[in-house]
């Protein structure tokens, strides 16, 4: 199965709207170069439940027309999109060219392509129609949210860098740009592109991402897979059917789970922004650095990764060819080692009692090596025409030095390129490990894959020290808790540039690095905070219409329709519940030492601001009050809005009617 996750970056609330499904601020996706989406507290497109987007105001929309660089072509002159995302196209098989991703004829449906919101509500799925994971996929997954959820969304997907050189050479490309969209990699997915592409891609750096992973459709796929066995032979009626049965109930719990969601965003959000505060104070003393230091390390790693070079193909050509003189030394020496043993074959005879099968062994072994010699010999000289080379290097001249040098590189690169790919194996099968639905028998097999993988990265390890310890100068070996904690710096790109000596460049020290990575999570957590301070009241203006719309439903079907009354009564009993946990939830959040945001109700755009003045309050709003515990009221807009934990004597009233009126209903159809 594919994915892609995506959300609309945070707007402006001082209204409110529609249910969490819409008010995600960001979503899953992977990719490389700089998108910066709008900041959190900007005006942005304020998607609906019910397939509309209505547009705040932009005041300084012009401003905005550069934001979309991600999806600028190269030709035009950005240079974010400069990065090299080759290495993200060699690590994702989704990245690579579409013939690649080719599908046996026998399956008429491969999976499904899925976007979620952050919240985990499933926004769009596709079928996969005898093939892999085809660009057409997300492409038609983002035109469908652009259409649906306006501007200004964040869309996470595993190959977000390479994706977004797609969109650009697509027909969707102005239209993308001029609504903002953008992108990001997943957190987790993100440790597998390389360092130029982390530093602009990632939600580390990433303005606006919040605390969000944006891996919620592993998640998703964590809890579906088990739909495989069930569909896989089913008719394709019965296939969909289970499918959506599966997300109708799938986004159900998302909703009930929307107030422990926030809960705990919250409490760790906070968290976050206290422990990195007294942490961050305590380094920056150490360090003899400030905050503006730490952003400027960012800017100037981002320059060095992007101006930094690739080998020149004719040092390539002429390290190639010294790896061939080698094999052609290594090969001339078995060459004179076997002619020397033929040589012997008398003596073998007599002294050592050698017969025919032995015999025909030595002089073999000698044909062999001459065979080996001379496709070497061959190799070289079609180097030397390639080169045009007169002369044959040999040890001891300054080109043979040169190449030798060359070839150390080389070979000190193969050995990072070979040990970060263990290490990001290593972290994909400790990541399946802990997946739900793996079976006993799959989890031992992957525990054993994660020991024999322990050692080939301690030998991969000896075998970098070694090709380090070979360069000019050499470079510092790396012990195996170096290697261990250069996982989550993402540090090998670093590595792998030892032509230039980093060394001593403020940004490469692992303290100031550490430094930075704390400055960028509590930015991130701070983005997070006001995130979730919109989230509240749309999430409780969403659960206070739904109670109006179930209360006026019944009204008009309580005389006219009995039993579809009835019906909406028993769905409303059920949905109010799930408010009375949610509405708790947000109460405890509201409690949280710290907390900045307000627990009320806003006004949904689009929708009449009178219509709900006489339904009575649901009962998730008599609650325990919240007057004396601190909450904000700031943004809100008069005492018509609902606070949690109020009720007049008038609606007391209304409701107690209501209630009995019900009861009516209940009697006569029972005498009926």
């Amino acid at each position: 199965s594919a994915s892609a996750a995506v959300s609309a970056t945070a707007p402006s609330a001082t209204s409110a709207s529609g249910p969490s499904i819409s008010d995600s601020s960001s979503a899953s996706a992977p990719s490389d170069s700089t998108c910066v989406p709008a900041p959190i507290g900007t005006p942005s497109a304020i998607p609906r439940a019910d397939g509309t987007a209505v547009q705040d105001s932009h005041d300084d929309e012009d401003n905005y027309d550069d934001e979309f660089g991600c999806l600028d072509s190269p030709e035009e002159g950005d240079e974010n999109s400069q990065v090299d995302v080759t290495t993200c196209v060699e690590r994702w098989r989704n990245a690579g060219p579409e013939s690649r991703k080719k599908m046996f004829a026998l399956f008429a449906v491969t999976g499904v392509f899925v976007c979620v919101c952050r919240h985990g509500h499933l926004l769009a799925i596709c079928d996969m129609i005898r093939s892999g994971e085809l660009m057409k996929y997300p492409l038609a997954i983002i035109d469908r949210l652009m259409n649906v959820y306006g501007s200004d969304i964040l869309v996470g997907y595993d190959i977000a860098c390479a994706f977004a050189r797609t969109v650009a050479n697509s027909s969707l490309a102005q239209r993308a740009k001029d609504m903002r969209l953008t992108g990001i990699v997943p957190a987790f997915h993100g440790h597998g592109h390389n360092r130029g592409c982390q530093v602009h891609w990632h939600p580390r750096y990433f303005i606006g991402a919040g605390k969000e992973d944006f891996e919620g459709c592993e998640r998703l796929f964590s809890a579906s897979n088990h739909l495989a066995s069930g569909t896989r032979l089913a008719s394709a009626f019965h296939r969909h059917q289970a499918i959506v049965e599966f997300f109708s109930h799938w986004d159900d719990s998302k909703h009930a789970e929307s107030g422990n969601f926030i809960y705990n965003n919250y409490r760790q959000a906070l968290a976050i922004r206290k422990e990195s505060a007294e942490a961050l104070e305590v380094l920056c003393s150490k360090l003899h650095v400030t905050t503006l230091d730490l952003e400027h390390f960012l800017d100037e790693e981002r320059e060095y990764l992007r101006s930094r070079k690739k080998e020149p193909p004719e040092v390539s050509r002429k390290a190639d060819y010294m790896a061939a003189l080698k094999r052609l030394e290594a090969a001339g020496l078995r060459k004179i080692h076997t002619e020397q043993e033929a040589a012997k074959e008398d003596f073998y005879i007599v002294y050592h009692g050698y017969q025919r099968k032995e015999i025909a062994a030595l002089r073999r072994n000698r044909t062999i090596a001459a065979r080996q010699y001379q496709l070497v010999d061959d190799e070289c000289q079609a180097f030397e025409d390639e080169l045009e080379l007169e002369h044959r290097w040999v040890t001891g001249s300054p080109e043979y030095a040169q190449a030798e040098e060359d070839l150390a590189m080389r070979n000190y690169h193969l050995a990072v390129d070979n040990l970060e790919r263990l290490i990001v194996q290593r972290l994909f099968e400790l990541t399946k490990l802990g997946m739900s639905g793996v079976g006993y028998k799959l989890r031992e097999k992957i525990s054993k894959g994660l020991k024999a993988r322990a050692e080939a990265i301690k030998k991969a390890l000896t075998r970098y020290n070694k090709h380090a310890a070979a360069l000019v100068p050499p470079r510092p070996s790396l012990s195996w808790d170096e290697v261990l904690e250069m996982v989550s710096l993402a540090e090998f790109d670093l590595l792998r540039d030892a032509r230039t000596d980093i060394r001593k460049e403020p940004w490469a020290d692992r303290k100031n690095r550490e430094a930075m990575n704390i400055l960028f999570d509590m930015k991130r957590a701070e983005e997070e905070i006001e995130r979730l301070n919109v989230e509240i009241p749309r999430l409780l203006t969403f659960m206070h219409d739904d109670h109006i719309d179930f209360y006026n439903a019944i009204a008009r079907n309580i005389i006219t329709h009995p039993p579809l009354a009835h019906e909406l009564a028993q769905r409303w009993t059920y949905r109010d519940r799930i408010h009375a946990n949610i509405a708790a939830r947000l109460q405890q959040t509201a409690r949280l030492p710290g907390f900045s945001g307000s627990v009320r109700t806003g006004q949904r755009l689009g929708r009449a601001a009178q219509g709900g003045n006489d339904v009575p309050l649901p009962d998730w709003a008599m609650y325990a009050p919240l007057a004396d515990n601190g909450v904000s009221a700031e943004g809100t807009e008069g005492d018509d809005m609902l606070t949690v934990g109020s009720l007049s004597a008038q609606d007391s009233d209304t409701l107690v009617t209501f209630m009995d009126n019900l009861g009516v209903h209940d009697r006569t159809e029972h005498e009926t």
